[in-house]
């Protein structure tokens, strides 16, 4: 199975990305064993390709 990721920041097209899971990993598995597959695989690609650094400045008055 191919899980096409698209990535978009403020509605513009960032990033594209196919995720491959093997049809042998799911061919004995229900629809919602394998949307939990999907799910723990999606999650996997986002922490191994996206960063988001933040950093917090108070106003002064």
């Amino acid at each position: 199975m191919k899980i096409n990721v698209h990535i978009a920041v403020k509605e513009q097209h960032v990033l594209e990305d196919t995720i491959t899971v093997e049809e042998e990993t799911l061919a004995e598995l229900s629809d919602e064993e394998i949307e939990q597959v999907i799910e723990i695989r999606i999650r996997d690609w986002v922490d191994r390709n996206l960063q988001v650094a933040w950093e917090a400045e108070r106003e002064m008055e």
